[in-house]
């Protein structure tokens, strides 16, 4: 990796805190499209096996939400136009990629490489959802970013089982967690279950780059929040908030969409666990440290 494409992947990791520690409105947003400009070039130039076709789908999609989410805030945080919300909340939609602006993302990963991924998956999704927790300012909001979260988990697993490759079946896997990302947000655990998809994402994104089909079949199991999984514990701990609240028809929903998410999720399991051609005591090791995660969170909860 050369100089240049070691600035621009900082400028992506930067651009969360430029925009969360920023107390306006503008250079917030202008923060996260600093982390926009940033990846356009990875995905051009160093991630080469990346689709310019893709690319040029991601940059016209993303400059929609961020014009929308642009003028949406200047109306609603310099002259609070409440009204304007909901420019703000579908911008968000589109920018992160959940219910009702998910319709880009399983495609636009099956023509990204694993690097580009991570990238659009991961830390491009920080500056979106903290500005998402701003907008909560009434119960009406609130129940309606929930309702939008139980629609992205039960249309990223029902897209999920549609899929015919692992890059699709990844974007259709954040569409999901980014439901439960939004649930969790109204309940205060958003970062620790980012955290926790993080984490999860970035050992599966790398196993299936460095072709280890054991690792991956571990890795992506992981993904489905199974005990003791450290995503099992993430979802454990939103669903116990929801309990605390009766929100059990929503829980029930949730438990639905983890429920068929767990088919796909399976299938890829078993496909790279049976390509397995010879051990690998580091994959067991992690499998073994995930399992022991997720007990020890168990205790502490």
């Amino acid at each position: 990796m050369n100089s240049s494409s070691l600035l621009f992947l900082l400028m992506v990791f930067l651009s969360p805190f430029i925009s969360l520690s920023s107390s306006d409105w503008v250079v917030a947003w202008a923060g996260m499209e600093i982390g926009m400009i940033g990846v356009f070039p990875l995905i051009l130039g160093y991630f080469s096996s990346s689709s310019k076709e893709a690319s040029m789908k991601y940059f016209l999609i993303q400059s929609l939400a961020s014009s929308l989410m642009l003028v949406g805030g200047i109306l609603f945080f310099s002259f609070f136009f409440y009204k304007s919300l909901f420019l703000f909340l579908m911008g968000l939609s589109l920018k992160i990629g959940f219910f009702p602006g998910q319709f880009w993302v399983p495609s636009l990963m099956n023509s990204l490489s694993w690097s580009s991924n991570f990238l659009i998956l991961g830390p491009l999704k920080i500056a979106p959802l903290g500005f998402l927790s701003l907008i909560m300012i009434s119960s009406y909001m609130v129940d309606l970013i929930l309702a939008l979260g139980v629609m992205s988990a039960l249309i990223g697993s029902i897209l999920g089982v549609n899929q015919s490759s692992v890059r699709g079946m990844l974007g259709a896997s954040s569409i999901s967690h980014s439901g439960w990302m939004l649930v969790s947000m109204v309940y205060g655990f958003l970062w620790g279950y980012f955290m926790s998809y993080f984490i999860v994402l970035m050992f599966s994104l790398y196993s299936l780059f460095s072709m280890n089909n054991l690792f991956s079949s571990m890795n992506l199991f992981s993904m489905s929040g199974l005990p003791t999984f450290m995503m099992f514990m993430a979802k454990f701990k939103v669903l116990y908030y929801l309990i605390l609240s009766n929100k059990y028809i929503m829980i029930i929903f949730l438990v639905f969409s983890s429920v068929i998410s767990l088919t796909f999720y399976l299938k890829y399991f078993y496909l790279y666990l049976l390509n397995t051609k010879k051990n690998s005591t580091v994959a067991i090791a992690i499998f073994s440290l995930y399992n022991l995660m997720g007990i020890m969170m168990l205790l502490l909860v």
